[in-house]
């Protein structure tokens, strides 16, 4: 991870905003890293001399833009094309099935979380390109969604990139920070669930 890091640094070093964009609109989608390790890399970079921090901000929310915009463009594709997805192990087939299931239940509502979760961030867009549903619509909720899950990893990795020289020590720290708030995250869940199905058994206890 480190040489990877390095590398990384190396380049941005060389070719600035472009190469910052360039890694995080393919990372997203390749880097066998959770997206959130990877925005929160992004702060990281922005304590670096190399770029300045709201700058690459923005350079970092452009490339979640063609991440959601390329998924939605794949799906609006296949779907004006009535190209089936058949094969069951297709990593299309498995985004289909399950943003079409979060669209069914929740409809266009989907896309206002969908970039908090690892997978559905990739399954709702595509399956919302399947869909009727019109690209100002999904990138109006989607994007303004994606805009703060950005924000809350990416000042993590700012914050975390300020007083930690150590990328052992960084590494380590957002990967606790990253269990801390998954854990209040399911609490928060666990939470309403039980008040949901509270309030759905009381009409038949009366």
């Amino acid at each position: 991870m480190m040489v990877a890091f390095t590398e990384m640094i190396s380049f941005i070093q060389s070719h600035g905003y472009m190469a910052l964009f360039l890694i995080f609109s393919i990372g997203l989608f390749f880097f066998p890293v959770p997206n959130e390790i990877l925005l929160m890399s992004g702060g990281l970079i922005a304590t670096t001399a190399y770029v300045n921090p709201i700058p690459a901000m923005f350079v970092v929310y452009a490339s979640i833009l063609v991440h959601g915009t390329s998924l939605y463009i794949v799906g609006h594709f296949l779907g004006t094309k009535s190209i089936p997805i058949k094969e069951e192990r297709s990593i299309w087939y498995r985004r289909a099935l399950k943003g079409k299931e979060l669209l069914d239940r929740y409809g266009l509502k989907a896309a206002s979380f969908s970039y908090f979760f690892p997978f559905i961030r990739h399954a709702v867009p595509f399956s919302v390109g399947l869909s009727a549903i019109s690209y100002q619509r999904f990138a109006a909720i989607g994007f303004s969604s994606a805009f703060v899950w950005m924000n809350l990893y990416y000042w993590i990795g700012f914050h975390y990139g300020r007083s930690i020289k150590d990328w052992s020590s960084f590494v380590q720290q957002l990967i606790y920070t990253l269990i801390g708030i998954a854990i209040l995250f399911g609490i928060y869940t666990f939470i309403k669930y039980r008040r949901e199905r509270h309030r759905k058994q009381q009409p038949n206890d009366q």
